[in-house]
């Protein structure tokens, strides 16, 4: 097996200065391949020859990514979906239904002359899921149509329109049962934009979210189960709330959308039978963080802060090589035996490695020990426990405390630094000659993240805000707080009702996570935080 010869990845540990066609071609695929994808078609010194052959090797493609290669040459040398979208509609329609897919916006249909119209509908004899959507979108009815279609027709239209179609469109008064029939099909896409919906807090789709209550929707996944309780909290519907919250429970498939679906049932109820059925959770987060500090008990979920005697020797690969860790990742996804992954476990048994080694360790154990372990922390000083603890906390949720990490938007190492923050951060710190792969060094990443985070704190002050705007950026939470439509001192259910509304589904998922990890290594360093008591501090509008 790979895994055990670790030593093998000493010799693909190549750092190059000057990115080449070469060096990318000799990295495995992955998005730590795409990252430097990425630096190699943002340097003007690449020919657009070059630049074609890198986009091929690209793992995942983006519109970051795209808009680069966009940037480098003439239109007709582009890559063909790229080409495509870059065509006026009269050059479009001359080419094929696969670049006129990539090429039109669905946005455009409804304002088109009917010539073009009947030539699109024409064109897409073959294709009847696209050609009904340009059916739909050339009626003078929009909405009766998409009503008729199905769920993922109607979606397919809904995320092809502009933001002011969508409202213009969708926000009317629709009969609840048609509503049921499309959300009951349990489509996905149908299902996240019915999620997205019920967070907007203008009065955009005001007429379509009343227009969901008293739905009665069974169908659907646990999420958009509960997104639709949330919707008749909202409306006062309570009796029609605890059966959605029910449902989502049911349905559940995740510790924390059974323990949301609890907790919401409690809070409805009163039920006492329900917080203590929450508080048996073996798994952390607000809710069960709620449930055992309301009972005054002892949690059920176990946390482990010390991983024991580890060795101080350096282990045999580089934890700042991201292709070495996408490498062992893979490997230890292969080894399906609990003690094949014990005996490889010694591996990682190191101070350096202490986050990998909780990796295995959670392969090993099935998730039912929460590790909360702070690798370097004795190599940075720290001004109080609160800095140490959200630090972690933000750690925990970016990265799992693995040191080279790349995420999909290319964000870097254990804290995931942005690679635009990586300069400004450097320049105020004081840290000269800083490259965008020193993010892999767990402790450089630290004290930039921890920079940040502090940064953030003389803005939001609480631990809450600041993961928000640390995950989404400031600018989204300022407008968040400033629409004055969260987080509200005279709503009932506040700021947990809030927590649920915040309009962007990573940041608001990323928030409660960071929350409870802040509050559970603050009690690792002898620090009892009263979940109430710190929410209420959340209540500014």
């Amino acid at each position: 097996m790979r895994i055990l010869c670790l030593s093998f990845f000493l010799a693909i540990s190549v750092w190059a200065s000057d990115i080449t066609l070469e060096f990318l071609e000799s990295k495995p695929k992955g998005l730590a391949r795409d990252f430097y994808i990425w630096q190699f078609l943002s340097d003007e010194k690449t020919t657009l020859k070059e630049a074609l052959k890198a986009y091929e090797l690209i793992y995942r493609k983006t519109a970051k990514l795209d808009q680069l290669m966009a940037a480098k040459g003439k239109i007709t040398e582009l890559p063909r979906n790229l080409y495509c979208q870059r065509l006026g509609f009269q050059k479009l329609k001359k080419q094929d239904t696969a670049c006129i897919k990539a090429g039109l916006s669905l946005s455009s249909i409804p304002s088109m002359p009917q010539k073009d119209k009947d030539f699109l509908l024409k064109k897409f004899q073959n294709d009847p899921a696209y050609q009904k959507r340009i059916a739909i979108l050339s009626k003078p009815n929009i909405l009766t149509s998409m009503l008729l279609s199905d769920a993922g027709t109607f979606a397919g239209i809904y995320y092809g329109l502009t933001p002011a179609q969508r409202t213009q469109i969708i926000n009317q008064k629709i009969k609840p049962a048609a509503l049921k029939k499309l959300a009951d099909q349990n489509v996905t896409s149908f299902n996240n934009m019915l999620q997205a919906i019920l967070v907007v807090h203008d009065k955009s789709f005001a007429k379509f979210k009343e227009s969901l209550v008293g739905a009665n929707i069974t169908g659907a996944d646990s999420y958009t189960l509960f997104m639709l309780g949330i919707n008749e909290v909202l409306h006062q519907q309570r009796n029609n709330a605890l059966a959605y919250f029910k449902r989502s429970f049911n349905k559940a498939t995740t510790p924390i959308q059974k323990n949301r679906a609890l907790f919401w049932q409690y809070r409805l109820s009163s039920d006492q039978k329900i917080l203590e059925k929450l508080a048996q959770s073996t798994y952390v987060d607000l809710y069960t963080i709620y449930a055992n500090q309301t009972l005054n008990q002892k949690p059920q979920y176990q946390v482990v802060s010390d991983l024991g005697k580890l060795s101080k020797k350096a282990p045999n690969f580089d934890i700042k090589d991201p292709f070495q860790w996408q490498l062992l990742r893979e490997n230890l996804a292969e080894v399906k035996s609990k003690d094949a992954l014990k005996d490889l476990s010694k591996h990682f048994a190191y101070e350096e490695s202490s986050a990998h080694y909780a990796y295995v360790l959670n392969q090993i154990n099935q998730f039912q020990i929460n590790y909360f372990i702070t690798p370097f922390a004795n190599k940075l000083k720290w001004k109080n426990d609160h800095e140490k603890a959200l630090t972690y906390a933000v750690a925990k949720q970016e990265s799992t405390l693995l040191p080279a990490l790349v995420s999909t938007s290319y964000a870097l190492g254990m804290m995931q630094i942005m690679p635009f923050n990586v300069q400004p951060f450097a320049k105020s710190l004081k840290r000269d000659n800083i490259k965008l792969e020193d993010m892999f060094n767990p402790i450089t990443a630290l004290e930039f993240g921890r920079f940040y985070l502090n940064d953030l704190g003389k803005e939001f002050k609480h631990p809450l805000f600041v993961s928000y705007a640390y995950n989404g950026g400031p600018g989204f939470l300022r407008r968040t707080l400033q629409s004055k439509a969260l987080f509200l001192k005279h709503r009932n259910y506040e700021p947990w009702l809030s927590m649920e509304l915040v309009p962007y589904k990573e940041s608001r998922d990323y928030g409660l996570r960071v929350l409870a990890n802040y509050i559970v290594y603050q009690e690792t360093f002898g620090n009892n935080i009263n979940l109430e008591e710190l929410l209420k501090q959340t209540l500014v509008n």
